[in-house]
């Protein structure tokens, strides 16, 4: 599989989200109605399951290139050939809920409106930026505490939370909310809770997705955002979670109990799935290419053997080529974009070119994208980073990186004035293992 030519990827897209059908109710606008009876309400949550806590030779299509990586049975698998049913497109406008908790045992400090100003509309900036415009996340909250039947510290709320007791707070949660509050139209479900409440776990927010959906008001509800934040609350920490509700995985690594290893070994600052406090959040292009923000022109394939030119527009501005794939196994390719300061990325430590591996066969949380790092010698911005090692990720003009079996050499060779980067990729026959080089 050596290539060289680029094709623009023609593909299956997902379906373009005109705006929606008005909402039949809106949250600050609910009808009283009776309780649906309780057994059926709770059925959904005896199968809880997991958690979540694309300038050369001739162009071809897609479909006739190694460019896509098949979606795998993993969790949140990186394969790009289909999309997943059951999940929301992020294309057009989406509706979110934003249902807020309180508990028994504790008398909210805040307003709904306090708590809906930490998450919004911070974002649907972050996701207006990231998809150039196409994915519009509208979130209608619910104007008033709903009080839980229970104490907060009868839940027993933390990371890894019992599944019975994870199942209970879910079963009172959408009890609690029912007879006010019309779950129709809604592809989003933020479940807040009040986070003075004694028994609320800021590091137990996740996105719980149900083996089998339940039926409210008409809506089949398949995952649910459990926030239990801080106030303030981590940065980009609900734009990370809603990136699950799309299906993007954990990029971070979790290591064993008790171990002292990092965290952010995998992608560093690069993409909000790896850290929410990333100095470049921005999602990755293959993430972009993904949820249907490129167009199929957008992402070269390298499809031979032989020399090509590419001009690399920065993922963080709209138009031009955003991603050049190269296929790398079965599973697996290697990836490349530009980054620069701008939009989510204002604070990135350092611009250039980027290169990373994806594998569509690991899991989310299990390394399913590697961020190579173009100075492996050395760190940047000490002190703001998650992982100086690969802030100073990306390769600058002049610069050269080499994979392991000498197939695949990316070389940097200028900076337009517009912004975008010029980039040479040699493709040849695999030799003998080396290790990785970088020239300048």
């Amino acid at each position: 599989m050596r290539r060289s030519g680029i094709s623009s990827a023609p593909r299956r897209r997902h379906a373009a989200g005109g705006a929606r059908a008005a909402l039949a109710r809106r949250a600050r606008h609910v009808s009283r109605r009776a309780l649906r009876a309780g057994a059926a309400a709770v059925t959904g949550f005896a199968g809880l399951v997991a958690w979540t806590l694309m300038t050369g030779p001739a162009a071809h299509g897609a479909e006739d290139t190694p460019c896509m990586l098949p979606r795998t049975d993993v969790h949140h698998s990186e394969g790009i050939d289909s999309w997943p049913g059951g999940y929301a497109h992020p294309v057009g406008d989406v509706n979110a809920l934003m249902v807020f908790l309180s508990f028994p045992d504790s008398v909210p400090q805040l307003t709904p409106r306090e708590i809906e100003a930490d998450h919004f509309p911070a974002t649907s900036t972050f996701y207006d930026n990231a998809s150039y415009g196409q994915f519009r996340l509208h979130v209608h909250p619910v104007d008033r505490w709903l009080q839980m039947p229970r104490a907060s510290t009868a839940y027993r709320i933390n990371r890894d939370w019992d599944d019975g007791d994870r199942s209970m707070y879910l079963r009172d949660a959408i009890s609690t909310a029912d007879p006010s509050v019309d779950f129709h139209g809604y592809d989003v479900v933020y479940l807040v809770a009040d986070p003075d409440a004694p028994g609320v776990d800021s590091d137990a927010t996740k996105v719980v997705n149900l083996a089998q959906p339940m039926n409210v008001d008409g809506t089949a509800l398949r995952r649910l955002v459990t926030v239990f934040e801080n106030h303030p609350p981590d940065r980009n920490v609900l734009a990370h979670e809603t990136g699950h509700v799309f299906d993007l995985p954990d990029l971070y690594y979790r290591p064993p109990v008790g171990s002292n290893a990092d965290w952010d070994t995998h992608v560093g600052d690069w993409d909000l799935m790896g850290s929410q406090f990333g100095l470049a959040p921005d999602p990755f292009a293959w993430h972009k290419w993904k949820l249907g923000w490129l167009r199929d022109d957008q992402v070269g394939c390298i499809a031979r053997t032989g020399i090509t030119y590419h001009d690399l527009s920065p993922d963080e501005t709209p138009g031009g080529t955003k991603l050049l794939v190269v296929r790398t196994g079965t599973d697996s390719v290697l990836a490349v974009e530009a980054r620069s300061t701008a939009g989510n990325d204002a604070t990135a430590c350092r611009q250039g070119v980027l290169l990373y591996r994806v594998r569509s066969d690991k899991e989310s949380g299990d390394g399913p994208i590697d961020v190579i790092d173009g100075h492996p010698g050395t760190s940047a911005c000490q002190g703001t980073s998650v992982y100086p090692p690969l802030a100073d990720a990306p390769l600058g003009v002049g610069e050269t990186y080499t994979v392991p079996d000498g197939s695949t050499q990316v070389t940097v060779m200028g900076r337009g004035t517009g912004g975008t980067w010029t980039v040479r990729v040699t493709e040849a026959l695999p030799h003998s293992p080396t290790a990785p080089g970088l020239r300048g």
